[in-house]
């Protein structure tokens, strides 16, 4: 009965029959599960693929109009309102968080040296912002030369990073390094 034919008949599988055809669906995961379940949640909160599509054909509107009328007001509307969830965001790699806790450090380091810059517009003072650029952009590229594999690897660890990561890193390195000999030591 393991699936043969009898007079032209297709037997019923038992229920506990090992060798009967399985399938198996299964469920992305990572951030393809998480783009799955907030496509499932438009669809549910009456924002999905199919909504957009009857929003764009009874707006009245030219199509292309309509459809960004969707995507850049209406949407960001209703998450804003709480009545959708925000899209996840993509994966980002330990290379690139990186970069972004380098130049946050960085960015502090500046602010430090120059506290009265965090109070002042730079908008009447291209000379004080092309300053502030070239400093965060020197110190990110000075950090991850200094400490940036092993910055990646702390946040590869950790899943993400956090404001004093790269801090604590100098931190540990400081801590690690025995302090340099003056010299013999002579009492008098």
């Amino acid at each position: 009965m393991n699936g043969e034919k009898h007079n032209g008949e297709q037997p019923q599988q038992a229920a506990d029959d090992i060798w009967a055809p399985v399938t198996v669906t299964a469920e992305p995961t990572g951030y393809e599960g998480q783009v799955a379940a907030y496509e499932r949640d438009l669809d549910a909160a009456g924002y999905g693929d199919t909504q957009r599509q009857r929003y764009i054909e009874g707006s009245g509107e030219d199509a292309e109009y309509a459809a960004c009328q969707w995507d850049e007001m209406i949407v960001p509307a209703a998450e804003a309102a709480g009545i959708i969830p925000a899209r996840p965001l993509p994966p980002v790699s330990p290379a690139e968080q990186a970069r972004d806790a380098a130049r946050s450090h960085a960015t502090d380091e500046y602010y430090k040296q120059h506290p009265d810059d965090a109070w002042e517009p730079w908008d009447n003072d291209p000379a004080k912002e092309a300053e502030y650029r070239a400093f965060v952009e020197a110190r990110t590229t000075a950090i991850l030369q200094e400490v940036g594999p092993d910055l990646a690897e702390r946040i590869e660890r950790a899943g993400d990073w956090e404001r004093d990561t790269v801090a604590a890193l100098y931190a540990e390195r400081d801590a690690a390094e025995p302090e340099p000999d003056d010299g013999p030591d002579i009492d008098m």
